[in-house]
């Protein structure tokens, strides 16, 4: 009689805890990588493009923005794919998150001294693929190390980053004077990620339990049978749907804030960058205050899917007043909803991908797709806009689709079954 084989480590099921140390560097390695992730593509690259081509700043910051989230498209499953097969004494995840990280800080430190709109293209593009090699080894830490039952507070813990870096690094932005030196101090910020990657315990994929690479089976890995996995594909589905909405929502803000409210008219003296600050700062609060507790409480309720759908909802319902009142009050007032409905759905919609993920031995290429699509409808976002902003109603109609599209992602969740 044979025995089955043994499964290593590296494709076990995690049941141990992590412990509070652990925790405190995965959240400091999250901020690593989400503060130059955000924080440029917020209030550098707007401004740089605002600088380089004003007449044509909305058509460029599109074009930009299409080159870096299209990068991902090939480069998030394919790194997330040779992850999974990385065999070495360093492990599988660590290689991919100090790489990715040196990528970043020398793509940024590229990007501050750049005079024309084709070369922040190009550093954005080199960026975004950092990005991508750098979450191939990061996002299926969770599932490889942290049990079910404490995901959800984990990933709140590790989603303060993603809530308040932008607030975090647009103060530290004002330090230094001067895009070089800007994104210089973005560039510190991915060393967190490297000093994470060095402590972690990161098990060795065994060469026997490696399984075999080619074009076709990268390829096979962007098909996911939604007879094979329903409610991975719905998951996969209601992200793509809430990206879309969320970026509808928040992508152009700098340019309502200057275009619609006329804020440097509004309060003299002041810069639309100290008003997208505001409107920041307390959208970044308002997440910070419910994405902790949200996570805490779907792992102590067991209940993922109606706090991913109130999230959801709450989303939609940001976006109304700002279609219907374009005030600057009733933008501070849409941008606190916002943050409590971000707040609620940002990581229990993470916790749940987690335990619809198809097979041990593809966490890091299925956690690629599934942040794929939480990245890919920035590739949509901006010729959608530049045509409802053009032909369409303006912003009106721009916060009106945002508020629909957040709304459908939230009922799609509804459709996973096997986690409550």
């Amino acid at each position: 009689m044979s025995l089955a084989p043994v499964r290593p480590e590296a494709l076990a099921e995690p049941t141990r805890r992590v412990g509070p140390g652990w925790l405190a560097l995965y959240v400091l390695a999250n901020a690593g990588m989400f503060i130059p992730m955000q924080v440029p593509t917020t209030f550098l690259m707007p401004e740089q493009i605002a600088q380089i081509d004003p007449a044509g700043k909305i058509g460029s910051y599109a074009w930009v923005s299409m080159m870096g989230a299209i990068s991902g498209i090939v480069i998030a499953p394919l790194a997330g794919a040779l992850c999974d097969r990385t065999t070495g004494r360093f492990g599988r995840r660590r290689p991919w998150m100090i790489a990715g990280s040196l990528l970043c800080m020398a793509a940024l430190v590229f990007t501050g001294v750049q005079t024309t709109v084709a070369g922040v293209a190009l550093g954005t593009l080199v960026l975004s693929s950092a990005f991508m090699v750098i979450g191939a080894g990061l996002a299926p830490v969770v599932p490889d190390r942290v049990p079910v039952g404490q995901r959800g507070v984990v990933l709140g813990w590790a989603t303060v980053p993603q809530a308040g870096g932008m607030v975090a690094g647009g103060l530290l932005l004002g330090l230094v004077t001067g895009f070089p030196a800007q994104y210089v101090l973005m560039a510190a910020f991915p060393l967190l990620i490297v000093v994470f990657a060095v402590t972690m315990k990161d098990p060795p994929l065994p060469r026997e339990h490696r399984e075999p690479f080619s074009l076709r089976t990268f390829l096979n890995g962007y098909r996911i049978s939604p007879r094979a996995h329903p409610d991975f594909v719905w998951a996969m589905g209601s992200r793509f749907i809430m990206g879309l909405g969320y970026g509808l929502g928040t992508l152009y803000m700098p340019y309502f804030l200057d275009d619609v409210l006329h804020y440097e008219q509004l309060f003299p003296g002041e810069s639309t960058e100290d008003g997208l600050l505001l409107v920041i700062g307390v959208n970044c609060l308002a997440t910070i205050s419910t994405v902790v507790l949200s996570g805490w409480l779907s792992d102590r309720l067991g209940r993922r899917r109606m706090l991913v759908f109130l999230g959801g909802v709450t989303m939609a319902v940001a976006a109304i007043p700002l279609a219907l009142a374009p005030t600057w009050p009733m933008t501070l007032v849409s941008a606190v909803v916002l943050g409590l409905g971000y707040g609620v759905y940002l990581a229990v919609d993470t916790a749940l991908v987690t335990e619809v993920l198809p097979a041990s031995a593809n966490r890091g290429k299925d956690m690629a797709l599934a942040n794929l699509m939480a990245s890919l409808p920035y590739v949509l976002v901006p010729p959608i806009a530049s045509v409802v902003l053009g032909d369409l109603g303006g912003y009106r109609s721009l916060f009106l689709c945002s508020a629909a599209m957040s709304a459908l992602g939230a009922v799609l969740v509804w459709k996973v079954r096997s986690v409550r």
